[in-house]
């Protein structure tokens, strides 16, 4: 990252000091704004205890923005703060943290003690991104990337931009988890974040059950929940005979999703509807040259998504046993909702059929 998009980044911070505290006259040097939230579990002293670390920046002694990570450790989400604020020579404003990064042992422990805490915070931002991470949130704090003021910045960009070429829909903020976490035929998915060497990477997505991460999808399997589950998602798909003969169609997908009862039993189709562009040709020789091999390599292409989502719903509906897909919101809509229906338990239970429309928009610049 260049200097002056650091630059750019760090202004912005200041004015979200100013918008949110500068009202009460406050002097931007007596604050301390965190824009990273870390959540762990602590079970070392023989019961479990939350361990919350904060991300901060302010204004030093030498009028530089400086990094600081503030830790508190308490049996109740709340005391956590009296701890941080005994290492803190400043004002802690809560309410403006851009990033959630949520261990998997807290997510497996449940999400509703983080939901409700910070729905009692009036400045609270309910667009910050959120992430489930391997290992501690801390290890994500500490973890230095070159060219980036610090690890909060990387993952808020990993996030928004993460829409381009693997059908992730930007839908993992606060607000997304607090409108899904109670819904009913609704279930929380998050991207799942890892440390791997001097990287962070992606390696899938945290499935939830409610409020309590029961599963990860690794990257297979999460390109085709994402494009089962969203709608106007992009991605790459890809027949492939060999490492000589693929060809890839970079695309974007519409999906809808019908439902009917019969006889007590729901059954599901999932119509997809792509369209996109050839970006790569080892496979069709004649694609640029005759229409028929053009429509040859549309239908090729529709069975092979096909078979690929419809092979992974019976998957995935053994494996995790809970709506990933957001099925049971069709369902609630078109039969009604507040009927004790256990949306997990029935679209585990349901046919679901996947039908795919492919449509070739471009085939590039053509050979040569």
């Amino acid at each position: 990252m260049r200097k002056s998009s650091i630059v750019l980044f760090l202004i912005s911070v200041l004015i979200i000091i100013i918008c949110f505290i500068g009202a009460k006259g406050e002097l931007v040097e007596n604050l301390e704004l965190p824009v990273g939230l870390g959540a762990d579990l602590d079970r070392s002293a023989g019961q479990i205890r939350y361990s919350v670390q904060l991300l901060t920046y302010s204004i030093g002694g030498t009028e530089q923005l400086a990094k600081k990570i503030l830790e508190g450790k308490a049996t109740t989400l709340g005391e956590t703060r009296q701890v941080r604020q005994l290492q803190s020579d400043k004002k802690l404003t809560l309410g403006a943290t851009r990033v959630y990064v949520f261990s998997e042992d807290v997510a497996r422990y449940g999400l509703r003690p983080w939901i409700d805490i910070n729905l009692n915070n009036a400045f609270m931002n309910d667009r910050a991104m959120c992430v489930v991470c391997k290992g501690t949130a801390r290890e994500m704090f500490d973890f230095d990337i070159s060219g980036y003021a610090s690890s909060v910045e990387y993952i808020e960009g990993m996030v928004k931009n993460s829409e381009e070429y693997n059908f992730f829909k930007m839908q993992y903020s606060l607000n997304d988890i607090i409108v899904r976490i109670d819904s009913e035929g609704r279930n929380v998915l998050l991207p799942y974040v890892e440390i791997d060497g001097d990287k962070l990477k992606f390696t899938g997505l945290a499935v939830f059950n409610k409020d309590k991460m029961i599963d990860k999808a690794d990257m297979r399997e999460t390109r085709v929940i994402n494009m089962l589950k969203e709608n106007r998602v992009k991605g790459i798909f890809t027949i492939e005979n060999n490492p000589k003969e693929y060809i890839n169609l970079e695309a974007s997908s519409k999906r809808k999703v019908k439902c009917v009862k019969v006889d007590g039993k729901y059954k599901f189709t999932i119509n997809l509807d792509i369209n996109g562009e050839v970006v790569s040709n080892e496979l069709y020789e004649n694609i640029y040259r005759k229409n028929k091999d053009i429509k040859k390599f549309e239908k090729d292409m529709e069975n092979n998504i096909e078979k690929q989502c419809n092979d992974l719903i019976n998957e995935i509906k053994g494996k995790y046993q809970t709506d990933v897909l957001d099925l049971g919101r069709v369902a609630v809509a078109k039969y009604g909702r507040k009927t004790g229906a256990d949306w997990d338990k029935i679209v585990s239970q349901s046919e679901i059929e996947v039908k795919v429309k492919v449509k070739v928009r471009s085939l590039g610049r053509g050979s040569y």
